[in-house]
């Protein structure tokens, strides 16, 4: 049988893609969103949803001393919007998500500001079922879904983009995306896209497009506040929509992305995005005015080292105690103090513990900026 009679009888020559209805192809691979957008997943525990929690409200606090807006922007996925397509040998375990149940934790226990369109986007499926917002051969939307994507960024940083059917679409097909490659197969014509103009009179130039790097967008006589996007591959189609808003935009590849750029770019606006398969990421982002790391010099002691983290922001204050984890409390090593040059403590090896790191904005500790925990 041929790959692309196995492809029409629905019998998948990769462990890695379904093949659902109507030509749809779904990614179930690694962090699999088909199980997770039909409720297969594990929910996140207690303790995950506090360490995202403190992760995104200290990176907010530390932008917004800086004067920089925070937004958590989440791309749902392929499978979230076009569940309906998915075979039905997959049934629905639950209605509720670790995406919802992520945002609702969020949003009941912190101010984070996000953007998760996926109302927006199947209003816009419902009203025009033949107008497609993702591919069907590959994992991402489209330039219409994101689009839409695109007008709910914008609304939350208080623009207004016109409505989908006020600009221009001009569909195109395509007979491959990634998931036809992992079959090793092209469909003539399977996919839908568009493009898209009549967006905005103004001019966007692009200086940069870079997938692995940056894609830096200026739009004369649009906002004149400089956005910048940590992101992924979603953003491919959302930049050229969402940069006809900004005067500078700058959207930097998650793998080349470090905390500094946001200050190099002198951004005013911030945005994480991320696709919602790839949610447990948030664990390990935050943003910090300091990074640690730890030696051992065979002395019978660790050296843990303390640095400034983000060049050119001004004076840091920092003050620092100790507790080891047969004590109850904590031992002052260091009052307040400029951070320079990096700060080494030392603690024994056998010893297990934390140091709480306070960061202040000045010499009064009138206002702590961030607060860390480094365990030991």
């Amino acid at each position: 049988m041929s790959l692309v009679v196995a492809y029409k009888f629905k019998q998948s020559s990769s462990d890695k893609v379904v093949i659902g209805n109507h030509g749809w192809l779904f990614y179930k691979g690694d962090t699999n969103p088909v199980e997770q957008s039909m409720g297969y997943w594990n929910l996140f525990t207690d303790e995950q949803l506090k360490t995202i929690a403190d992760n995104l409200m200290s990176s907010k606090k530390v932008l917004e001393n800086m004067g920089i807006e925070f937004i958590l922007y989440i791309a749902p996925n392929k499978e979230t919007i076009y569940k309906k397509e998915i075979p039905d040998y997959y049934e629905l375990k639950s209605k509720t998500t670790c995406t919802d149940q992520l945002i609702k934790y969020l949003k009941e226990n912190t101010d984070i500001r996000i953007v998760y369109p996926k109302a927006e986007l199947l209003q816009a499926k419902s009203e025009e079922p033949d107008r497609l917002l993702y591919h069907k051969l590959d994992t991402h939307w489209n330039y219409a879904g994101a689009y839409i994507g695109a007008i709910s960024l914008a609304k939350e940083l208080g623009l207004n983009m016109p409505l989908i059917n006020d600009i221009n679409l001009e569909p195109f097909y395509n007979s491959t995306g990634d998931l036809t490659g992992m079959l090793n197969i092209s469909i003539k014509n399977g996919d839908l896209d568009y493009n898209i103009s009549g967006i905005s009179n103004l001019k966007t130039e692009i200086e940069k497009y870079d997938f692995n790097t940056e894609f830096i967008y200026h739009t004369y006589g649009a906002d004149s506040r400089t956005l910048l996007v940590r992101r992924d591959s979603f953003s491919s189609a959302l930049a050229p929509n969402i940069a006809t808003q900004f005067q500078n935009s700058v959207f930097i590849y998650n793998k080349y992305f470090n905390s500094q750029q946001i200050f190099d770019y002198d951004s005013d606006i911030f945005v994480f995005e991320t696709v919602e398969k790839f949610l447990g990421n948030l664990e390990q982002f935050r943003i910090s005015l300091i990074s640690c790391s730890e030696e051992n010099p065979d002395n019978g002691m660790k050296d843990i080292i303390i640095n400034p983290a983000i060049k050119n922001i001004g004076n840091i204050y920092i003050s620092i105690s100790k507790k080891s984890s047969d004590s109850n409390n904590y031992e002052k090593l260091q009052d307040i103090k400029l951070l320079e040059k990096p700060v080494k403590l030392q603690v024994p090896n056998s010893e297990k513990g934390e140091i709480n790191v306070n960061i202040y904005n000045d010499r009064l500790k009138r206002k702590v900026i961030e607060r860390t925990i480094i365990k030991y």
